[in-house]
């Protein structure tokens, strides 16, 4: 008590430190990210292996099962669903909610990593993505053009695609309804016929001249350097250049028995706009950055770069999640000045003009001192965060109330108004402590709920416990002087 009857008896210390948070509230407000749900990790992860032509029965024994031996030292496993389709396999790894999501994960890349060895030649790199509480890409950029090949808007996609990844707060831009490209080789039969060519020596060829080859170390002053004979197919030209067989009349060439030419891959997907073949960019951003800002600086470097794309070229913005993360900001932000506004009103009519303004003056300093403490435990400005303000605008003005009147009451029998703020502190402030701390064991029991949804609800009361503790300092320190 007797640090809080010092702070009371030096009102330009108090006064000054009410002004240093306000103002450290708002510069938290303005750089408090922005998103319409709370970022949680989420347990789960999914590998996907890909390898053409291979059946399920083939996929459970030959990509699932090494996956799977592998999976068994991992700790905190809580549950494993495999399955197979045709060309590709795919597994749900879920870990107990206790265990470290970013560990649990790399451990998980590790184990498919080493059951990769085990995989037949062809199949394709293990993709191992972890699932996320909010799924929907941030925006989607949508390239389309009737005149415009599918090969310019695949080039078009891709720069798109690597500029908008330099951007800091975007953590994946991914391509839709492109298809992979790949150099077609056309076998002639009768040219192979007639140099004596088999299938199996050309199969053969391209295989080899398609490695990289480990050619030993090299020992200098300046250390020691691995070499590697670089015979990797780059070029379509290199393909035609490829010697199959030399004799004393010449060397027959891949392009002497063949035709090559770049094509594409089966689609494996489709993505169209107003019936229109698109190629589009699903954009998602880093976990607690600002969605409103980072889909601003996607858009901006879009509109600079397609003014070097042809005309032809339509670029739309679908699925624009930062729209919905700005339309509920300001909503909600609406209700909580609504709200405080009638508080203001109810507790001016009800103490007074001189009693009411000193109470509701403790709604802003609450509000934004929360605001400095949630921006300290890294949270974003999310619907959660909001619905914990707007819930705590009726609280927080409790133990105020009961100061206020309090110290009317000694004034009224004449104590100064030093004295009577002092006395009304010094017999009313176990009361209000009391009051407040009640009001937080109600919400304390949330703090502690386990899972993906304990995550997603500590918001609640975290933000409601920064309010009320805020609440209680302006009551018995702030309001007094």
């Amino acid at each position: 008590m007797r640090f809080i009857f010092t702070l009371i008896d030096n009102p330009r210390v108090t006064l000054s430190i009410m002004a240093l948070v306000l103002f450290a509230g708002f510069v938290s407000r303005a750089n408090l990210p922005v998103e319409t749900e709370p970022a949680v990790d989420v347990p789960v992860a999914m590998v996907r292996v890909i390898h053409h032509g291979i059946s399920p029965d083939d996929g459970i024994r030959l990509l699932v099962r090494p996956i799977e031996k592998e999976l068994k030292t991992l700790e905190g496993l809580k549950e494993v669903v495999s399955t197979a389709r045709q060309s590709a396999v795919y597994i749900v790894v879920e870990f107990d909610a206790e265990q470290n999501v970013k560990s649990s994960i790399s451990d998980l890349r590790e184990a498919v990593d080493r059951a990769s060895a085990d995989f037949p030649a062809d199949t394709e790199q293990p993709v191992v993505d972890q699932l996320t509480a909010v799924g929907e890409p941030d925006v989607v950029v949508a390239l389309s053009g009737e005149r415009v090949s599918e090969r310019e808007l695949a080039r078009m996609s891709d720069y798109l695609q690597k500029q908008i990844e330099k951007i800091p707060a975007v953590m994946e831009a991914k391509i839709y309804g492109d298809r992979d490209k790949v150099v077609e080789v056309i076998l002639n039969s009768r040219s192979l016929q007639h140099y004596r060519i088999t299938m199996d020596e050309v199969l053969d060829l391209v295989a080899r001249n398609n490695l990289l080859v480990p050619a030993g170390d090299m020992e200098s002053g300046a250390g020691r350097f691995n070499i590697i004979v670089p015979a990797l197919i780059e070029k379509a030209e290199d393909i035609k250049l490829l010697p199959i067989r030399s004799s004393a009349n010449g060397v027959v060439t891949l392009g002497d028995i063949a035709s090559i030419r770049r094509t594409f891959k089966d689609a494996s997907s489709f993505s169209s706009l107003n019936g229109q073949q698109t190629m589009s960019i699903y954009v998602s951003r880093r976990t607690g950055t600002n969605s409103i800002e980072m889909v601003e600086s996607v858009r901006e470097l879009v509109e600079r770069e397609s003014a070097n794309f042809s005309k032809e070229i339509a670029i739309d913005f679908i699925f624009d999640n930062s729209f919905h993360a700005k339309s509920m900001v300001d909503e909600l932000s609406g209700n909580i000045l609504t709200a405080m506004s009638l508080v203001l009103i109810l507790v001016v009519a009800t103490l007074g003009v001189k009693a009411g303004f000193l109470v509701s003056l403790g709604i802003p300093f609450c509000v934004l001192g929360s605001i400095i403490i949630i921006s300290i435990l890294g949270y974003t400005y999310n619907f959660m965060i909001m619905f914990g303000l707007l819930l705590s605008l009726g609280m927080l003005i409790d133990g105020a109330i009961v100061i206020v009147e309090f110290a009317n009451t000694q004034a009224a029998e004449g104590l100064s108004p030093k004295e009577a703020f002092r006395n009304a502190v010094g017999r009313m402030a176990l009361p209000v402590t009391a009051s407040i701390g009640t009001t937080l064991a109600a919400f304390l029991p949330l703090l502690f709920w386990p899972g993906v949804a304990g995550q997603f609800m500590s918001y609640l009361p975290a933000t409601v416990f920064a309010v009320l503790a805020w609440s209680l300092l302006y009551a018995l320190v702030f309001a007094p002087t």
